[in-house]
C-alpha cells in the first residue's frame, strides 16, 4: 500500500538521516512515510469534537455529558467490554512516550475542489492529470487555516492499520462536550466480538468490511466512523466517491489499542501475506499505524491520488500540506540497509506547520536490535541507547541530540494515543500490560466508557521510562 510513496520520499529520507547514513537527530528527521488522507475542516481550521463542525472556531458537540452519552448515534454508549486479556512473555518491558508540543500553527493547504480549467480558485494547482488510460483536471485552492490549536490535526481523521499487525482491541475516545470536561468511546471495536464494531466503519484488502484481528505483511485497514460522507458532485472537499466515504473523528480524540506486531513470518500471520508477487517477505515486513486526513483518503484512491493534499510544495513528498501522523511506523528493509529495519519503529509528523518532525530512522546497517537492551521500548537511536526519561519534540524549537524511536514488541503493548487540542499536544505511549503506571490506569486495561478530564490530563502528563 505504501511502497510508491516510500520510493518517492526516500530522498527525504536520506536528507534527514545524513550523508553517512547514520541514524538521524529528532530535530528534523523524516521517515518516509506516506500520504493518505484529511477530514472535514472548519473556516478557521477547528472542527468540533465529535459532532459538525462550526464556521467560527466554536466547539459544538453530539455529547451528553451528563449522561456521557452520543445524542447523534442510534445507541448513545459503548455496549459492554470486558478487559480483554493480554498475551505476553518473558520480563515486563519499562514503556516509553513520546511528547509532541505546540502543535499547530496558521497557514494553508491545497485543497481538492471541483471545477473546470480556467477556474481563478485553483491557485495551488491547475493541471489535468494524464493517467495513460485517461485524464482527469485536477483543481486545488489555498485552504485558509487561522488557528494554532493542533492544526491540520483537529480536522476530521482516517485512522489507517498495517500489517503485520494482531489487534485485539480498538477505542476512540473523543469529548462529550468542551473538552474540558468528560470524554467517552467515540468508536469501539473488540476481537472477541468483531462482527459488531460500535460506530466504526472498516474497509479492508479487496473491500472487506469486517476486521477479525489479524492483519497479514502490507495488509492495510482503513477505520472511520460509520457515518458516510456525501461524496460525488457537488461535495466539498471534493471527493468522487469510494469505500472511505465516511467521516473521520475531527478535534480532539484518544486512540488506544491492545496489539502485538510479530514477524511477518509468524505463523498465524504468513498466510494472510498481502505482499505482490516476487517481494520478499522480511524485506516488506513494516508495521504501521497512523492517522491521515479523512479529505486526503476520500480521493478515490485511498490517499494516492495524485491530486492531493499532502503536498503544498510541487513534486515533492514533503507532507508539507494537510498533515499526516505515522504514529508508529516501521521502516521497510526493502528500503535499503540505511533506513529499514524491522525491528526500529518510529513516531513521525508532517504538515504544512512543520514539514516533517520527528520521525527518526535507523537502519539494519546502524542498528542491530542487539545494541539495545531486551526490557527497553523508547530507544535513542543516535546514542544507541535506551533512553531513561520520556521524550519531548517541541515543534516551535526541534532540535535535539535524541532521536526517540521504539523498539518492536512482538508481544502484546497497550499503544495509545492523544491529540489534544487545548494542550496543542500529541502524546504517543507504549505501555507494557503488566507495567501499566497511575496516570494510564484509569484507562486500560478497563476502556471505561467515559474519562473525566483528570484522567486525560493525567495520560498528557506522563512520562516513560520513569
Amino acid at each position: 500500500m505504501r511502497d510508491w510513496q516510500r520510493a518517492l520520499s526516500l530522498l527525504a529520507v536520506i536528507t534527514a538521516c545524513g550523508a553517512n547514513g547514520g541514524p538521524s537527530s529528532a530535530g528534523g528527521s523524516t521517515s518516509a512515510g506516506e500520504p493518505t488522507s484529511a477530514g472535514e475542516p472548519t473556516s478557521a481550521g477547528e472542527p468540533t469534537s465529535a459532532g459538525e463542525p462550526t464556521s467560527a472556531g466554536g466547539s459544538t458537540s453530539a455529547g451528553e455529558p451528563d449522561t456521557g452519552g452520543w445524542d447523534d448515534l442510534d445507541e448513545p454508549h459503548a455496549p459492554p467490554h470486558p478487559p480483554v486479556e493480554p498475551d505476553n512473555d518473558g520480563e515486563p518491558t519499562r514503556g516509553g512516550t513520546l511528547t509532541f508540543t505546540n502543535i499547530g500553527a496558521p497557514g494553508y493547504w491545497g485543497r481538492r475542489i471541483e471545477a473546470e480549467p480556467g477556474d481563478a480558485r485553483c491557485d495551488v494547482q491547475s493541471e489535468t492529470i494524464d493517467f495513460g488510460w485517461g485524464s482527469e483536471f485536477c483543481c486545488r485552492t489555498r485552504h485558509e487555516v487561522t488557528s494554532d490549536r493542533l492544526t491540520p490535526f483537529n480536522e476530521q481523521l482516517h485512522l489507517v492499520l498495517e500489517g503485520p499487525l494482531r489487534i485485539k482491541a480498538l477505542a476512540v475516545y473523543q469529548p462529550l462536550g468542551p473538552s474540558d470536561g468528560p470524554w467517552a468511546i467515540r468508536s469501539l471495536w473488540d476481537r472477541r466480538t468483531p462482527d459488531q464494531p460500535y460506530n466504526l466503519q472498516l474497509s479492508g484488502p479487496n473491500g472487506a468490511k469486517e476486521l477479525l484481528g489479524d492483519l497479514g505483511n502490507n495488509c492495510a485497514y482503513y477505520a472511520m466512523q460509520a457515518q458516510p460522507f456525501p461524496c460525488g458532485p457537488g461535495s466539498e472537499p471534493y471527493c468522487p466517491g469510494s469505500d472511505l466515504d465516511y467521516h473521520g473523528w475531527a478535534g480532539s480524540k484518544l486512540v488506544v489499542l491492545l496489539a502485538s506486531m510479530p514477524y511477518a513470518d509468524d505463523p498465524g500471520l504468513s498466510p494472510l501475506s498481502c505482499i505482490a508477487d516476487g517481494e520478499d517477505e522480511r524485506e516488506q515486513d513494516a508495521p504501521w499505524i497512523g492517522v491521515s486526513p479523512s479529505e486526503l483518503n476520500r480521493d478515490g484512491w485511498s490517499g494516492y491520488h495524485p491530486c492531493h493534499c499532502f503536498n503544498n510544495t510541487d513534486n515533492g513528498q514533503l507532507g508539507d500540506g494537510c498533515g499526516q501522523i505515522n504514529v508508529f511506523e516501521v521502516i521497510p528493509e526493502a528500503s535499503g540497509p540505511q533506513w529499514g529495519n524491522r525491528d526500529i519503529i518510529s513516531t513521525g509528523i508532517r504538515s504544512y506547520q512543520v514539514g516533517s518532525l520527528g520521525g527518526v530512522t535507523c537502519g539494519i546497517e546502524s542498528c542491530g536490535i542487539e545494541q539495545f537492551p531486551g526490557d527497553a521500548d523508547l530507544v535513542d537511536v543516535n546514542s544507541l541507547t535506551a533512553m531513561d526519561h520520556g521524550a519531548v519534540i517541541d515543534a516551535d524549537d526541534p532540535a535535539s541530540a535524541e532521536g526517540p524511536a521504539w523498539r518492536r514488541a512482538q508481544d502484546d503493548r497497550y499503544y495509545l494515543f492523544l491529540l489534544d487540542e487545548s494542550a496543542r499536544a500529541v502524546q504517543v505511549a507504549v505501555i507494557h500490560p503488566d507495567e501499566v503506571p497511575a496516570a494510564a490506569a484509569a484507562i486500560v486495561p478497563a476502556l471505561p466508557n467515559v474519562l473525566s478530564r483528570a484522567v486525560v490530563d493525567g495520560f498528557l502528563d506522563l512520562r516513560l521510562p520513569q
